[in-house]
This record gives structure tokens, sequence and C-alpha cells, in this order.
């Protein structure tokens, strides 16, 4: 068991997931382990049936908070983390989703986050939207206790155990703030240690969608150390494409 993991969340399967999964699995090996945050709500599966993987099951439709005050446009991804670390006790979770993809070397990239055991937080700071006021979910937000409130795109962060711990003191008390808003907020607002992924020399094309703008891009544009965001067709993806599984 390694300090630090990989949580990829997921809530399918399929035989493109699983080659993604196994090519993250082999980019990360003796660095990072893997879990596999898993919404068993839509297409259940049994975990043993996929001895390579160790899983971490929730139900979105049972779990409290998981869409953000109700709003099934807004999944909430913090609330079956934080689960999940109670059980897995590991000192950083870096999480990412299933359909964002990194053109360059993920192992480059899980060897720079792992080094700094300091760290309580590395986020993405690229915001096409131009700021938080520019995210409608702020419309949720009450009783804010924080001078400043900072936004940040979380299909992709590294959050240490003390971060995650923090947040879900302040969830018991409020509940108002998608974890887009609350993590970075938490950490800016107090002790922690911050880092953004962009200083690390990566940079981003993410957004909400459409999910063919950004595949164009991928498949076009192909900038190097650049995470792309919605990608929903990995048939595209070269080393997703490379037969490990079928």
């Amino acid at each position: 068991m390694h300090n630090n993991c990989v949580v990829f969340t997921t809530h399918k399967l399929n035989v493109d997931i699983i080659n993604y999964l196994l090519y993250i699995k082999d980019e990360i090996r003796g660095i990072m382990d893997l879990l596999i945050l898993y919404d068993n709500s839509v297409n259940p599966i049994i975990g043993s049936d996929y001895p390579d993987f160790n899983f971490c099951f929730f139900n979105s439709e049972k779990l409290n908070g998981f869409f953000h005050q109700n709003n099934k446009l807004l999944p909430n991804t913090l609330m079956p983390l934080i689960e999940c670390s109670n059980k897995y006790h590991y000192k950083h979770y870096l999480l990412m989703e299933n359909d964002i993809i990194l053109n360059g070397s993920f192992r480059s990239f899980v060897e720079k986050i792992n080094i700094d055991d300091n760290v309580d937080y590395i986020h993405i700071a690229s915001d096409i939207e131009g700021g938080p006021e520019k995210h409608w979910p702020i419309k949720y937000i009450r009783n804010n206790p924080f001078d400043n409130l900072y936004f940040a795109w979380c299909q992709l962060f590294y959050i240490s155990r003390k971060l995650l711990q923090e947040a879900e003191i302040f969830i018991k008390v409020n509940d108002s703030f998608h974890y887009e808003f609350l993590l970075p907020t938490i950490a800016y607002d107090g002790k922690f240690i911050v880092r953004q992924f962009e200083n690390l020399g990566y940079n981003f094309q993410i957004s909400w969608g459409p999910s063919k703008k950004y595949e164009y891009k991928y498949i076009y544009e192909k900038m190097k150390n650049t995470f792309y965001h919605p990608i929903k067709n990995l048939g595209i993806v070269d080393f997703v494409h490379t037969k490990r599984f079928e």
C-alpha cells in the first residue's frame, strides 16, 4: 500500500473504461494505488468479477448530498470521496472523472504531484468562465463565512486527508456550497498548502461541454501535457484503443 492513491470515479465499466483503468494502473505502478469510486445505482456490478481492481462502491440515489441541493445537474463527488477516505486511509487522493484525458505521460504527471508530501490541495486554475460569480451553482450558497470565494473545476484534483476532514466538518454545518466552490475556498482560507496543476507544467481544455467540441480539440490539437474534458468517446484515445481487455 502506497501513501497516496488515484481515485477514478465512474458509473459504468465498459471495455473502453476498463482499458483506460488498466492504462492508469500501469502508469502509476510503484507510485500510487488505484481505487475505483463506483456509482452502483445505474449499472450495478460485483467487484469480485473484476479482480484486477479495488472498488469503493456508493449509490448516488441513496447517498445524502450527492446531488447538490437535490439538483440532478450537480453531482457532488466529494460526498462519496469522503466516505471512501474514511474506509481507505491514504495521505492524499488524486480524484479524476472517467472522461478527462491527458495528452502526455500520466506517469510523469503522478510522479510530479507525488513528490510534495506536504501539499494539501492541487487544483485546476484555468477557468474559461472567468471567475466564481460566473458559475451558476453559486446561487445555492447561503451563510457564507468566508471573506473570499473561489472556484475550481473538480474533474481532477489532488487533496490531502487533512483537507478532506476539514471539508467534512464544514458540510455538517453548511451544505450549501457545491464542492467546486467549497474545496478551493476552504483551502485558500485556511492554513493549507495549495498548488496549481498549471504551475507543474500542465494545461487544460476543460468545461461542461459539449463533448464533441473537446473531442475535436483532442483529436486535432493534441497539445502536449494538456488535459481535455469532456471526452465521452474514449475510443478516440490512443492508449485506450490499445487492446488490453476485450
